[in-house]
């Protein structure tokens, strides 16, 4: 099981060509960082002014409207989007013809899945309604998400485009595009236009027509290629296999609304939807690292193999420790946070701290993939998502009815962390990486040690700060001591949050 067949653009294939300048990857890279903060800070300006118009029961509905989009989504990419990626690069830059034709054979496939979603959706909205919201009056509500389907699915692929040919600045601008419009509408349509949950979507419908009618006219030339039957057998044979691990990915991350909706009620809904808000925060920053991730890892190695292998090493732990410290940080202060943003949802701080680790599951996954990705083995990553989708599913349905939805919470978290593990044990036989688990698992392990101080009763507020004060230090302190982080690796550390991009070209260019 080696990597033979993915095909290497080493330096010393173009032999007198200097290496580039480091200047415009760098932009591209804050670009692309910065477009994917965009969306959970929309989440989090809408937050306290949707918690307080919307009851339990309505902010449930959004959480399960939401949902719904994303499986759609997720059916209508049909891994096209991985897979345009992929065989782009197959192809050297003055094979023009070739790339243009992989763009819009992935375009035509994706689109033509949209449109049947769409109809679909409209024509069995009834059935729909009774299985995502457990009442069959909502369909006016399905149809609304119906329509967006084709506009987020085409705002969703040109951006890929965007970022293949690396057109920073207009991906930027589409995102600023989607985010301003739907976030303007929606705030203004709910609180002088009296929309209620309904409309909530229809902004969002208005938002992807807008970005997506810009990014259409952007990558115009790019869907001026011809349709491929060869290139779209080679992209489904890559891009499939994907689709039940994206769906098994949905299933982690959102199927507990559903369940919980059925087992519990809307209004816990709308409770476990204020903590994934939370949670989300958490999201922002590892987001914007892992958009820039991959194009980072492939690009090195090209280069290096070895020097990629070992760098993702390093990151899997660095990784670790910074998503372990900031989802500490919120585990801890998330009873007086929710108090002042959301205060009628009061028990969705006792959610937050399994639904961070959770998050940290799923950034260790996003590392771990990319050895699947480099050994074109994504075919195993399907069967592995669909049993830690299985093990998710099964744990809902055990802990939701004792525990609601921290049971919800604990499900998600025991998921992602089987995925993690089964996704560690099988790269290394698919592509060996020298990582550090004994250092991933003892952080943590320190960190959910700590993070229970969130949700103990602490007694007065100065005292309950002072005491989570001093949890953060013992962290800190913790990693320290133990070795898991050295004194030259916190170093290291900073240097690569500072300057990880640039920093790599210039050793690059030595």
């Amino acid at each position: 099981m080696g990597v033979s067949e993915a095909p290497s653009r080493s330096t010393a294939e173009a032999p007198g060509v200097p290496p580039p300048d480091p200047a415009p990857l760098a932009q591209q890279t804050l670009a692309y960082g910065l477009s994917g903060l965009l969306v959970p800070i929309v989440g989090m300006i809408t937050l306290p002014i949707f918690a307080r118009v919307f009851t339990r029961s309505q902010y449930g509905l959004i959480e399960l409207g939401t949902t719904m989009t994303t499986v759609a989504l997720a059916i209508t990419d049909a891994g096209m989007t991985a897979a345009v990626l992929r065989s782009f690069y197959d192809y050297r830059g003055h094979e023009e013809r070739e790339r243009r034709s992989v763009i819009l054979t992935g375009f035509l496939a994706t689109t033509l899945l949209a449109v049947v979603l769409t109809t679909a959706m409209v024509v069995f909205r009834a059935d729909i309604s009774r299985w995502v919201f457990g009442r069959r009056d909502e369909g006016t509500l399905v149809v609304v998400i119906a329509a967006s389907i084709p506009a987020l699915n085409t705002w969703r692929y040109v951006s890929e485009v965007m970022r293949i040919r690396l057109q920073a600045f207009n991906y930027l601008v589409l995102t600023l595009i989607a985010a301003t419009v739907t976030t303007v509408l929606g705030v203004v349509g709910v609180l002088a236009l009296g929309w209620r949950v309904e409309g909530v979507f229809f902004a969002a419908l208005v938002g992807n027509i807008a970005a997506a009618a810009y990014g259409v006219v952007v990558v115009r030339s790019g869907l001026t290629g011809r349709f491929s039957r060869p290139e779209l057998k080679r992209m489904l044979a890559y891009g499939l296999p994907l689709v039940p691990a994206i769906l098994a990915a949905w299933a982690l991350a959102l199927v507990d609304r559903i369940i919980l909706s059925r087992l519990g009620s809307l209004a816990q809904v709308g409770q476990y939807a204020i903590a994934n808000r939370l949670a989300s925060l958490l999201m922002i920053a590892l987001t914007a690292f892992l958009f820039a991730l991959t194009p980072f890892l492939l690009s090195t190695y090209a280069d290096d193999p070895a020097q990629e292998k070992a760098a993702r090493a390093r990151t899997l732990t660095y990784l670790t420790f910074i998503l372990s410290l900031v989802g500490l940080v919120l585990t801890l202060f998330a009873k007086e946070i929710i108090d002042v943003v959301a205060p009628r949802f009061s028990e969705a701080y006792k959610a937050v701290g399994p639904l961070m680790l959770g998050a940290v599951g799923y950034g260790l996954v996003s590392v771990l993939t990319v050895g699947f990705s480099i050994a074109r083995k994504t075919g195993r990553l399907a069967l592995l998502a669909v049993m830690a989708a299985a093990v998710n599913i099964g744990l809902n349905f055990a802990l939701i009815p004792p525990f609601g939805i921290v049971g919800a919470a604990f499900a998600t978290a025991v998921g992602y962390g089987f995925l993690a593990a089964s996704y560690y044990w099988v790269s290394q036989r698919v592509y060996p990486t020298p990582y550090e688990p004994k250092k991933v698992l003892t952080t943590l392990a320190l960190a959910s040690v700590l993070g229970v101080a969130g949700v103990l009763p602490l007694g007065p507020l100065g005292v309950a700060i002072a005491v989570k004060l001093l949890a953060l230090t013992v962290f800190v302190a913790g990693v320290r001591l133990t070795g898991i982080m050295t004194g030259a690796e916190f170093s290291e550390l900073r240097r690569f949050m500072v300057g990880m991009i640039p920093a790599r070209l210039s050793r690059t260019r030595a």
